[in-house]
């Protein structure tokens, strides 16, 4: 199997999603992220840096290594499903606000916790990702200290390339507590930062999460704009989704044009949304690693229609749980029915079949002599082994087709 040797690496092998942590470690003025031709957001070496240097990337980075909640994490109650790992407890829940819910993708649930820790002065502020106020089409990570800078900069989906972690050094230095609200693997990463950095667990109390479909490339919003005959530098608004569930995708032009198009029209058929590789080998879209991990309840995976939006939860600690209850109790979320581990499976069957098929996948990797993410505790082995011959061999033979692309 390939080694990887420096950054390039595991970009040119699809590995790298963009997440920043290199960039938090090194500095701006070692690595630099920018948006290549392909739509993705990738680092690159500006000044050398050591060896050493590099060994703490590859401790942390999520295109190399990925583990599920640590042992520490794991509470003697919780329950535990092949697919979905260790959670404590299921449920619909969603923002009490009806602006927060209305804005929001689905129900605003991650919103509406960032804001009862900010109010209830649990945390400084919540590191997560917005709006390029600049550059609406793209996204930034944000350090947000109160109700206005968290709700007012599009803290909703943000479905292209973003970093929501080139700020993580930036926030543990500041010393303060606070929250971080990203994709599944960002929190991998900041797991394994723990590790080595005695900060992180001290100062970072909150790890909440979405279930994720895959980081698109860039150029899935460019060909979205330019069906309308609008370029980036014309924008005012750029919105994938909310102001209802799902909402529809929404642009304004700074001349007051505007335009959008239903949510399921955007998306279509799974293979064009021209999902990251890395995405398509991911051992963890559904934050195993999390204190909380919200996802849309979409009977079947899709959206037929509109509603108020509901979240679910899956809680996965005990942090996570005391969280809940006492936003609930505080008036900032609303916690609904209690939910099936069947109705997380009907809910988010892409993530089921992902789940079942990534071993084979890295297998086929490692077949073509590439390199494949160091996994720990994420059962996917176990569930290889619990599929038809037949499945495995597509998953393996598929995979390097899809590399062929990158």
């Amino acid at each position: 199997m390939t080694n990887i040797n420096n950054l390039s690496d595991i970009v040119n092998n699809g590995l790298c999603i963009g997440c920043g942590i290199c960039q938090s470690i090194t500095g701006k003025d070692k690595i630099e992220i920018s948006l290549s031709s392909k739509g993705r957001l990738e680092p690159k070496e500006i000044n050398k840096i050591t060896p050493e240097t590099f060994n703490k990337i590859l401790n942390v980075c999520p295109g190399v290594i990925v583990e599920g909640l640590p042992k520490e994490q794991v509470d003697k109650n919780a329950n535990h499903d092949l697919i979905w790992g260790y959670y404590l407890s299921l449920y619909y829940a969603w923002s009490t606000d009806e602006k927060i819910r209305f804005e929001s993708s689905t129900g605003g649930l991650l919103n509406g916790l960032s804001l009862y820790l900010l109010e209830s002065k649990k945390v400084k502020f919540i590191l997560h990702t917005v709006t390029d106020p600049e550059k609406p089409m793209r996204s930034v990570s944000k350090l947000s200290y109160n109700k206005d800078e968290l709700l007012n900069s599009g803290s909703c989906s943000r479905y292209g390339p973003a970093s929501p972690l080139d700020k993580f050094h930036r926030s543990l230095n500041l010393n303060q507590p606070f929250a971080f609200v990203g994709k599944p693997c960002d929190i991998s990463a900041i797991r394994q930062l723990s590790k080595s950095d005695e900060r992180v667990n001290k100062l970072c109390k909150y790890l909440l999460t979405l279930v994720c479909g895959g980081s698109t490339e860039f150029t899935k919003s460019q060909d979205f704009i330019e069906s309308f005959k609008v370029k980036e530098e014309e924008l005012s608004i750029f919105r994938y989704r909310g102001y209802g569930n799902p909402g529809r995708m929404y642009i304004k032009t700074k001349d007051g044009s505007e335009y959008d198009r239903e949510y399921n029209s955007f998306w279509g058929e799974e293979s064009t949304w021209r999902v990251h590789f890395r995405c398509k080998v991911c051992p963890d879209a559904i934050g195993e690693s999390s204190d909380i991990a919200a996802l849309d309840t979409w009977r079947g995976g899709s959206p037929k229609d509109e509603d108020e939006g509901f979240n679910a939860a899956i809680v996965r600690t005990q942090k996570g749980l005391d969280l809940l209850n006492e936003a609930a109790k505080a008036g900032y979320i609303q916690i609904g029915d209690k939910l099936k581990i069947e109705d997380i499976n009907d809910f988010q069957p892409h993530q089921v079949k992902k789940k079942k098929a990534v071993y084979a996948r890295l297998k086929g990797l490692q077949k073509a002599n590439l390199p494949t993410i160091k996994i720990e505790r994420l059962r996917i082995e176990e569930l290889y082994k619990l599929n038809s011959k037949e499945f495995n061999q597509k998953e393996e033979a598929g995979i390097a087709s899809r590399f062929k692309k990158i």
